[in-house]
């Protein structure tokens, strides 16, 4: 059953990437093999589990399959509560699906899905890998160093190049996304600060 769980989600998400022009041309789509995981949760789980709503028709799909292995995944977060505070890490978390630590090993892409509640503020980090955000549910505010904020909603995207510091608000809504990262840095991990 939780094979069959994980190859769904790998499967809708290859579906969503192959239809979208922009998710292909940013991150290709490589042919990915399964690989076990520790089941590890974290406060965040029970939320994923439970939201239904906040998507659309091309997205439906993605977020059905992500609640089904909410409860399976290798999930995780990466700050402190010093820098995000309790609250922030009780309703946030994320699990790498395909890429070097993934459910499906890749060395080519990492794609991650990211959960924060509603009225989170995520805020100013940067990475060495380029990043693309695709929201599956849910909307948020993203702001980047040198772009415009944006509210961003199911179906819309946004990317970051290496080391372009950026937020993130949501608002009255939880988010639920997908984050595809490429390049130089796939293995790193966000450093808070804009530098």
């Amino acid at each position: 059953m939780t094979d069959e769980a994980f190859a769904r989600a790998y499967h809708a998400l290859t579906l969503l990437i192959a239809a979208n022009p922009q998710l292909v041309g940013f991150a290709g789509w490589p042919l990915a093999r399964a690989q076990t995981l520790p089941q590890t949760s974290v406060p965040a789980v029970q939320f994923v589990r439970g939201w239904t709503e906040g998507n659309t028709a091309t997205t439906a799909e993605l977020h059905e399959a992500v609640r089904e292995i909410a409860d399976l995944a290798d999930w995780r977060q990466t700050y402190s509560e010093d820098e995000v505070g309790a609250d922030f890490l009780n309703r946030y978390g994320w699990f790498e699906l395909v890429g070097p630590k993934g459910h499906f090993h890749s060395n080519e892409v990492r794609a991650y899905i990211a959960y924060w509640g509603e009225n989170l503020y995520y805020p100013w980090h940067v990475h060495e890998a380029e990043e693309l955000y695709y929201i599956i549910a849910g909307q948020a505010l993203f702001e980047a160093e040198g772009m415009p904020s944006q509210v961003l909603g199911p179906g819309d995207i946004r990317v970051h190049s290496s080391n372009q510091p950026h937020a993130m608000t949501t608002t009255d809504s939880p988010v639920l996304a997908l984050a595809l990262w490429r390049g130089a840095g796939l293995a790193g991990v966000p450093r808070m600060g804009t530098a």
